[in-house]
């Protein structure tokens, strides 16, 4: 069984995504922030947050599933395909109940390259994909998303 990871900033968006939401939001709860402060706050980390373009499912194992690769995302230039598992970043083997937490950090900047080791099939190799920009209607889509998840006053 799967579980849907709020990663569409940190990594579906950077990535996925994500990650923007669930960290404004304390780990997927209601968030302490207004509305506003929660937009600006995303707004201003996007600035220099990389994004790669795809959206993730997280295994059983730890390991996460591309869901899907958006098209001319970072992700899709360095050939990643819905279906991979991701099983390490950098190197580093994807924690099991904190996967999200490997997406994060200093080396998730625009411009720079993340090493990512991907099973396909029975093959896994590592993929490098150089960080871009988030296009400026995902993050718009994104910060919608949160603030309906998140924000009681969007609910009503």
């Amino acid at each position: 069984m799967s579980n849907r990871m709020d990663l569409r900033g940190a990594l579906f968006m950077a990535v996925l995504a994500l990650a923007v939401g669930a960290a404004v939001a304390g780990e997927h709860g209601k968030c302490t922030k207004s509305a506003e402060e929660c937009a600006a706050m995303m707004k201003e980390k996007y600035q220099t947050r990389g994004w790669m373009g795809v959206e993730l499912d997280q295994n059983e194992d730890g390991s996460m599933r591309v869901t899907s690769v958006m098209p001319d995302s970072p992700a899709e230039k360095a050939g990643l395909k819905a279906d991979d598992t991701l099983v390490s970043v950098n190197g580093a083997t994807l924690p099991k109940d904190a996967p999200e937490k490997a997406m994060k950090g200093d080396d998730w900047k625009i411009g720079n390259t993340v090493a990512l080791g991907i099973k396909r099939g029975d093959d896994v190799s590592t993929v490098k994909v150089t960080l871009g920009r988030i296009p400026e209607a995902l993050l718009a889509k994104m910060i919608e998303t949160h603030t309906k998840e998140h924000h009681e006053i969007a609910k009503n």
